[in-house]
Protein backbone atom coordinates (compact mmCIF):
# COMPACT_ATOMS: atom_id res chain seq x y z
CA UNK A 1 0.00 0.00 0.00
CA UNK A 2 2.77 2.43 0.80
CA UNK A 3 4.39 1.87 -2.36
CA UNK A 4 1.06 2.49 -4.54
CA UNK A 5 0.88 5.93 -2.34
CA UNK A 6 4.70 6.55 -3.25
CA UNK A 7 4.17 5.94 -7.08
CA UNK A 8 0.59 7.78 -7.19
CA UNK A 9 2.85 10.61 -5.36
CA UNK A 10 5.22 10.41 -7.57
CA UNK A 11 3.40 10.29 -10.75
CA UNK A 12 1.48 13.31 -9.94
CA UNK A 13 4.56 15.72 -8.85
CA UNK A 14 5.70 14.62 -12.37
CA UNK A 15 2.72 15.72 -14.19
CA UNK A 16 2.98 18.98 -12.32
CA UNK A 17 6.18 19.54 -13.09
CA UNK A 18 5.46 18.93 -17.11
CA UNK A 19 2.34 21.05 -17.08
CA UNK A 20 4.55 23.76 -15.50
CA UNK A 21 7.85 23.37 -18.29
CA UNK A 22 4.72 24.38 -20.60
CA UNK A 23 3.02 26.71 -19.39
CA UNK A 24 2.65 30.00 -22.10
CA UNK A 25 2.56 32.69 -19.50
CA UNK A 26 5.78 32.36 -19.38
CA UNK A 27 7.09 33.76 -22.66
CA UNK A 28 7.42 36.91 -24.38
CA UNK A 29 4.18 38.68 -25.48
CA UNK A 30 3.82 39.98 -28.66
CA UNK A 31 1.43 42.40 -30.53
CA UNK A 32 0.35 39.21 -33.05
CA UNK A 33 0.91 35.75 -32.74
CA UNK A 34 4.12 34.71 -34.67
CA UNK A 35 4.96 31.58 -35.60
CA UNK A 36 8.57 30.30 -34.39
CA UNK A 37 10.37 30.88 -37.54
CA UNK A 38 8.69 34.28 -38.06
CA UNK A 39 12.77 35.80 -39.04
CA UNK A 40 12.85 32.99 -40.78
CA UNK A 41 15.25 34.49 -44.65
CA UNK A 42 14.75 37.82 -42.99
CA UNK A 43 17.80 40.16 -42.47
CA UNK A 44 18.48 42.92 -39.66
CA UNK A 45 18.57 46.54 -41.22
CA UNK A 46 18.54 49.72 -39.88
CA UNK A 47 16.05 52.22 -39.14
CA UNK A 48 16.94 54.38 -41.67
CA UNK A 49 16.64 51.54 -44.74
CA UNK A 50 13.09 51.29 -43.33
CA UNK A 51 10.01 52.76 -46.08
CA UNK A 52 9.19 56.30 -45.23
CA UNK A 53 5.61 54.94 -45.85
CA UNK A 54 6.28 52.49 -42.86
CA UNK A 55 7.78 55.60 -40.48
CA UNK A 56 4.30 57.25 -40.83
CA UNK A 57 2.68 54.18 -39.83
CA UNK A 58 4.93 53.97 -36.86
CA UNK A 59 3.97 57.24 -35.70
CA UNK A 60 0.87 56.01 -33.84
CA UNK A 61 0.72 55.92 -30.09
CA UNK A 62 0.82 51.72 -30.41
CA UNK A 63 4.15 51.79 -31.35
CA UNK A 64 5.64 53.53 -29.20
CA UNK A 65 9.16 52.88 -28.70
CA UNK A 66 9.49 51.77 -32.44
CA UNK A 67 12.97 54.47 -32.89
CA UNK A 68 14.97 52.44 -30.83
CA UNK A 69 13.04 48.75 -31.97
CA UNK A 70 15.50 46.05 -34.07
CA UNK A 71 14.07 46.20 -37.77
CA UNK A 72 14.04 42.89 -40.17
CA UNK A 73 13.08 42.46 -43.95
CA UNK A 74 12.94 39.71 -46.12
CA UNK A 75 14.95 39.81 -49.55
CA UNK A 76 12.28 40.92 -51.50
CA UNK A 77 11.81 43.99 -49.23
CA UNK A 78 7.98 43.87 -49.30
CA UNK A 79 7.87 42.33 -45.33
CA UNK A 80 9.38 44.06 -42.58
CA UNK A 81 8.78 42.97 -38.96
CA UNK A 82 9.99 45.67 -36.12
CA UNK A 83 10.49 44.22 -32.49
CA UNK A 84 9.74 46.93 -29.61
CA UNK A 85 11.53 46.24 -26.06
CA UNK A 86 8.65 47.83 -23.10
CA UNK A 87 11.05 48.86 -20.81
CA UNK A 88 8.42 49.04 -17.67
CA UNK A 89 7.18 45.40 -18.42
CA UNK A 90 10.77 44.28 -20.46
CA UNK A 91 8.53 42.72 -22.33
CA UNK A 92 9.39 42.39 -26.45
CA UNK A 93 6.47 42.94 -28.73
CA UNK A 94 6.30 41.89 -32.40
CA UNK A 95 4.87 43.73 -35.45
CA UNK A 96 4.98 42.82 -39.02
CA UNK A 97 4.20 45.23 -42.25
CA UNK A 98 3.85 45.31 -45.52
CA UNK A 99 6.63 47.73 -47.37
CA UNK A 100 3.53 50.42 -47.53
CA UNK A 101 2.93 50.37 -43.87
CA UNK A 102 0.32 48.06 -43.46
CA UNK A 103 0.56 46.06 -40.52
CA UNK A 104 -0.13 42.15 -41.37
CA UNK A 105 -1.37 39.96 -39.54
CA UNK A 106 -0.32 36.11 -39.03
CA UNK A 107 -3.40 33.62 -40.30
Amino acid sequence: MKKLVLIIAAAFCLGATAVQAQDPQKKDTTAVSPSQNYRQDMTVVKSSEIPATLRTTLQDAQYKGWETGTFYTNKAKDTYVVEIKDATTNKTKMYRFDASGKPLRDN
